[in-house]
């Protein structure tokens, strides 16, 4: 699992993992932790986020492509969560491009409705997903959207049956959204700002964030709960 900030660890996957008795080791970027020298004791590949771009001129973005590469060309599963989405996406000769407004909190999303959207992402036709984003990818030649939400049409996407990206957090909970709220308060609408800005519509305050927000989270872990299962399905856990 590769973590690129301190504040955004592996969240709900760390339990999850943990209660499959599924070993993970993290690899801690922002500590200048080396990338693994191969895949051949590795069973998949998970990517957190991070506020950096694909884009950014950084040490280990490129190595890190290409190991995702290799992990797609070995049929090692790779999940990304928001910049790891987006370094799946890369990886694949997508471009990661700004979206038209910025998402930051929780945004209702809408399932594709195609056969992959419904094996990876369940009975949930619509859902409210955690988003902290500024940019998105493109779909990768041969991947399968599933995932689309009013300000951002790719929320999610399959390739090859076996890796799966999203642009938004389904990893949260809700000790991360109260962190990431203390830590980033000025990436928020201001309170005292009573009408939503038409220039960036998908922006929250930190009290539309955390209003009922154990109820937000729990619904969030359900579908979690789904997508890691499904993800597992094709993990080498020899």
């Amino acid at each position: 699992m590769f973590q690129f900030t301190e504040s955004e660890g592996a969240g709900y996957l760390a339990g999850f993992l943990a209660r499959q008795h599924i070993p993970m080791q993290i690899v801690h970027l922002y500590q200048d932790d080396p990338l693994p020298a191969s895949l051949e004791m590795v069973s998949g590949v998970a990517m957190m986020g991070g506020p950096m771009s694909v884009n950014d001129q950084l040490p280990w973005i490129a190595p890190l492509l290409e190991l995702v590469r290799e992990a797609v060309r070995q049929q090692v599963p790779v999940i990304g969560h928001c910049l790891g989405g987006q370094m799946l996406a890369n990886a694949l000769g997508a471009p990661i491009t700004d979206n038209p407004v910025a998402e930051i909190g929780w945004i209702p999303a809408r399932r594709i409705n195609t056969p992959e959207a419904r094996e990876w992402l369940g009975p949930w036709q619509e859902t409210t997903l955690f988003q902290w984003h500024y940019q998105t990818f493109a779909i990768p030649e041969g991947a399968v959207r599933i995932l689309q939400s009013e300000y951002c049409d790719n929320q999610a996407y399959v390739v090859n049956d076996l890796h799966i990206g999203f642009q938004c957090h389904i990893e949260m909970q809700a000790d991360m959204v109260k962190a990431w709220c203390h830590i980033s308060p000025n990436e928020l609408r201001s309170e005292t700002d009573h009408q939503v800005n038409t220039d960036q519509p998908a922006i929250q305050t930190v009290t539309e964030i955390l209003t009922d927000l154990d109820e937000k989270v729990s619904q969030l872990n359900r579908l979690a709960e789904h997508v890691y299962s499904r993800w597992i399905k094709s993990l080498r856990l020899e």
